[in-house]
């Protein structure tokens, strides 16, 4: 039961981690942006010291070591994720970028929880070295096979039209230098759509709900008022956003 207690975690946690990982590279921006943990906190624990601790515990997994040398960093790790999890719930989570927006839940405690309680059952376990290096190649393989899936769903998304939109809101925040970046072009980016755009600075909190807790942020209205898209967030993905609306027009035009 030990051995397959440690083969599970090795697989589940270096999996995850490497995904994890290669998401937050591949989504830069967005990563930052959403980020749950800001201040003087986010310094030691924002997206560059966490990614820098995933890099290395997927090392761990993979380098020839003794079984129970690889098994106590992962669990410390996921034990680590459970706590920040039960702390940060109901904020968005910034772990997999913008690939899969969740919020921290229930779930998200519980199943750290449980591949660290994997981890430290199979630390006494019989795997061998050599069985848990093949684990972990495998698992840093499947992982690797679901990022391209899901980058490939990220490009397609950005390349769909948006339609049903009145107008645009850019929702800004004070203390945001990337805020600070979109003012300054405002026009610039009022160029890149044919509908309506209205900046406008967060300061309540249904407008702050509304952006996604994350700043800079674009949301897309019907005439009523209603969001007919979900935030984007980011200086890239707010531009993309922006053009496919008018190539969402531009398409609909042609077809009729």
């Amino acid at each position: 039961m030990n051995v397959l207690s440690g083969g599970a975690a090795i697989a589940a946690g270096c999996g995850l981690l490497w995904l994890s990982l290669v998401a937050k590279l591949a989504d830069r921006e967005s990563a930052r942006i959403v980020w749950p943990v800001t201040g003087r906190f986010g310094r030691v624990l924002g997206p560059g010291p966490v990614s820098a601790g995933e890099a290395l515990v997927v090392a761990v997994l993979l380098a020839p070591l003794p079984v129970a040398v690889r098994l106590l960093p992962l669990a410390a790790c996921f034990c680590a994720y459970a706590a920040a999890a039960t702390v940060l719930h109901g904020r968005r989570c910034a772990c997999f970028g913008g690939w899969l927006p969740t919020r921290f839940s229930a779930l998200h405690v519980v199943g750290c929880a449980c591949i660290a309680a994997l981890a430290f059952t199979g630390v006494p376990g019989g795997l061998s070295v050599r069985a848990a290096t093949v684990v972990a190649a495998s698992s840093v393989t499947a992982a690797s096979a679901v990022a391209v899936v899901l980058w490939r769903r990220a490009a397609a998304r950005a390349r769909q039209p948006v339609h049903d939109v009145h107008h645009f809101v850019v929702f800004t925040a004070e203390s945001c230098p990337y805020c600070a970046a979109l003012e300054a072009q405002r026009s610039r980016y009022a160029a890149l759509t044919d509908k309506p755009l209205e900046f406008r600075q967060a300061v309540t909190d249904e407008e702050a709900e509304q952006a996604g807790r994350a700043f800079p942020a674009v949301v897309g209205y019907d005439g009523d008022g209603v969001p007919v898209t979900e935030p984007v967030h980011g200086l890239s993905p707010i531009r993309d956003m922006l053009r496919r609306s008018a190539a969402g027009r531009a398409m609909t035009g042609s077809a009729r």
